[in-house]
């Protein structure tokens, strides 16, 4: 299972108006000498309407996107101050017209500030992004665009919409009242403050943690790296040398850290490896993050109390499946109870292994390297072994085979539409017909500009109202390989490749007359649901055998399939109680009712660590220091929960394929793709898992899964 994965947290905090949707045909920008000689105004002529990113240079953004804001704001403007009486069609429909150029400019943007946020971009970011931030509550905050939508929502059930109308209707309204245009004058001013300061701090945050994670980069020697499969050494060999530097370069991303501290057999370097890579943001120096969190949590507390809530926990879940935040703690607690216990054993059993080494206890750095080291012994494969047959082009291929075998679809290379950045591929979508549903842009590989994990994201949202079809990406930290070399996945690495394209199938194949609703643009806690089903396909036997081949193109040995399918549930104490602690942290620091000056993020964590029964041994996936699914635009703050409460729905859901008789069953897969993936947010979400699953799930299918059930023999049946 994956956890790194997220969907890219709208630039904009209130992603309303401004959502990251573009019209094919090009929208009437301002007619002046700047569209002839910037790429990012005028029409642009790339197949589908991609963006020319080969003609695109950092200095065309930020005049770019002040164009975009004044055409954004001439229109709404005039959709304000219409004297005519509100309708559903000159208010609601015209702000969906209305925001197409800014959405256009801003897409493009921030696609780049994640992927490659070099210092030329970062320093527009900076100014950008406050820019957005005021322009953003000038909007929701505008009266008399409130007024106007006031009045239509009082007459909802007299307009005669059809559903997905009033779905639009009921979003827009209620982000207007959780912006703030229902307050006083002087709360809505202080409102706009927060927002555009937390803006800011956002930005701040992320550039820290990117400098800081290159600082905390390291170089070691060969004794260091003993125990690396040879591949590993030569990448990390050529990373140092692109550097100027002699060693082998270990960077504090996941993609390396993790493989390190299960394969290095040298303690001191472990230890050395996972201190530099669990203190980024939290060393005390120009970097620390410390002082932004602590601002960040006062200020969106301050907000909450403002609108009328006790916290941010109740601001946040008001607008999802959990609508609590006793509802996601319930189920938090639940699941990290379950993996408490196994973890416990779990942890009794590498002690009997470490003991043989002379140790008595289990540090952080030990747990993955004694795991591993059990894993081999009861299922004789270690994980070097398995990366043979996971190169990505194989993986790639069986992603693809995956998706035409469950919808039909066709994935193509298009290396006539410039990606982004060096490295970056581009793909053409199609139905089995041939038709043209989008593009997908992939981007595999880290790079020292990128900031850490994997999300995707839109660079135009499909629109009925045009006809416009989807853009969408993929970003992942893969490890590049040493030139002439195949790059090789762990199984965890693979598990992420298929999460990320299941949320970009949810935004390939929407289906929805308003971009505002399409595709990703659901609740947090349902949006991870498409993604961490279409996991389930990584260890299909028939995937496996097909595509799983090593460097001589030999197919994985079924004995080495076959423990590799027997060993899916080992060591999920440990992960379960990683990520739920995570989770937690979050939830709790968002329901603090008071954020003093002096707040020390590192020691409220440790307290609730404590306090929830947490080993230091395992301690959190993500700390807060450098939380970015919190603290980085905050879509995610109290809302990290969510991949466990989507866990639930797609566990639940990966049943009905069995049930049917098998993965492959395409009117299972034709339901999912009606019910769920096309339908966006223009319904809400528990209607949509009722209609594809007939009922709610339970956390049953989730325990099962993860091998903590309490039953044995229903853990010993689950088919992931």
């Amino acid at each position: 299972m994956s956890l790194r994965a997220s969907v890219a947290a709208p630039a904009l905090a209130l992603a309303l108006v401004l959502t990251p949707d573009v019209a094919l045909a090009e929208p009437a920008t301002t007619a002046t000498a700047a569209a002839a000689s910037n790429p990012l105004l005028g029409q642009w002529t790339l197949p589908f309407g991609a963006p020319p990113y080969d003609r695109i240079r950092p200095e065309h953004y930020l005049p770019a996107i002040e164009a975009a804001m004044a055409e954004t704001r001439k229109g709404l403007d005039a959709i304000a101050n219409s004297r005519a009486r509100p309708t559903f069609a000159n208010t609601i429909e015209a702000m969906e017209r209305a925001s197409r150029p800014l959405s256009r400019v801003t897409a493009v943007f921030f696609t780049v500030t994640g992927a490659d946020g070099t210092p030329e971009i970062q320093a527009i970011e900076k100014q950008v992004q406050p820019m957005l931030a005021r322009f953003t509550s000038e909007t929701y905050l505008d009266q008399r665009l409130w007024q106007r939508v006031k009045t239509l929502h009082d007459q909802r059930k007299r307009l005669r919409l059809t559903p997905e109308q009033a779905r639009l209707l009921e979003v827009t309204h209620r982000n207007f009242i959780r912006a703030g245009a229902a307050l006083r004058a002087d709360e809505r001013r202080r409102i706009a403050q927060i927002d555009e300061r937390l803006s800011a701090l956002g930005v701040e945050f992320a550039q820290k943690l990117v400098a800081d994670q290159k600082a905390s980069d390291l170089v070691l020697t060969e004794a260091e790296m003993e125990g690396l499969p040879p591949d590993a050494k030569a990448a990390a060999a050529a990373a140092a040398k692109a550097q100027g530097k002699r060693g082998f370069l270990v960077a504090s991303t996941r993609s390396d850290v993790e493989p390190f501290l299960t394969l290095a057999t040298n303690r001191a370097a472990r230890e050395k490896v996972w201190r530099a890579f669990v203190m980024r943001g939290d060393n005390g120096n120009a970097n620390d993050t410390n002082a932004l969190i602590r601002e960040m949590l006062a200020l969106r507390l301050e907000r909450a109390k403002l609108l009328g809530y006790a916290t941010h926990a109740d601001y946040a879940l008001e607008t999802s499946m959990a609508k609590t935040p006793a509802a996601a703690l319930a189920l938090s607690r639940r699941v990290l109870d379950a993996g408490l216990a196994r973890a416990r054993a779990e942890e009794a059993d590498l002690l009997k292994l470490a003991a043989a080494d002379g140790l008595n206890r289990i540090e952080p750095w030990d747990w993955r390297f004694y795991a591993e080291k059990l894993r081999a012994q009861r299922f004789a494969f270690d994980e070097g072994e398995l990366k043979q047959y996971l190169p990505l082009e194989g993986m790639v291929q069986a992603l693809w085979e995956t998706t035409e075998r469950l919808f039909g679809l066709k994935v193509t290379e298009r290396p006539d539409i410039p990606g982004y950045a060096e490295g970056v591929r581009v793909f053409e979508v199609k139905e089995a017909d041939g038709r043209h549903i989008g593009l997908f842009y992939a981007d595999w590989f880290t790079r020292p500009t990128k900031r850490p994990g994997a999300w995707m994201n839109a660079i135009r949202s499909q629109d009925g109202m045009t006809g416009t079809t989807p853009i969408v990406v993929n970003n992942c930290n893969y490890v590049v390989p040493a030139a002439g070399q195949p790059a090789l996945l762990s199984l965890d690495d693979a598990d992420t490749l298929f999460h990320e394209f299941g949320h970009a199938l949810h935004g390939l194949l929407s289906n929805t007359r308003y971009p505002s609703l399409a595709g990703t643009a659901v609740y947090r806690d349902f949006v991870e649901f498409p993604s961490q089903v279409y996991e389930h396909w990584v260890t299909e036997p028939e995937i496996l055998a097909r595509f799983a081949r090593n460097a001589a193109g030999q197919p994985m040995p079924k004995a080495l399939l076959d423990k590799v399918l027997a060993a899916r549930t080992f060591n999920q104490g440990y992960l379960t109680v990683q990520q739920l602690a995570s989770a937690m942290v979050d939830m709790e620091i968002h329901q603090l009712t008071e954020i003093p000056a002096d707040f020390d993020p590192r020691a409220f964590e440790a307290q609730v660590l404590q306090k929830l029964g947490v080993p230091e041994s395992i301690g959190m996936r993500h700390r807060l220091a450098h939380f970015t699914h919190l603290f980085q635009g905050g879509g995610y703050a109290a809302g990290y929960y969510a991949y466990t409460w989507a866990e639930v729905l797609e566990a639940d859901a990966f049943d009905a394929w069995k049930e049917a008789g098998g993965p492959w069953d395409r009117s299972v897969a034709d339901r999912f793709r009606r019910e769920i993936l096309a339908v966006g947010n223009s319904r809400d979400p528990a209607e949509s898992y009722k209609a594809f699953r007939g009922r709610m799930p339970t956390a049953d299918a989730l325990l099962r899964n993860r091998g903590l059930a309490p039953d044995p023999t229903a853990a010993a049946s689950s088919g992931k």
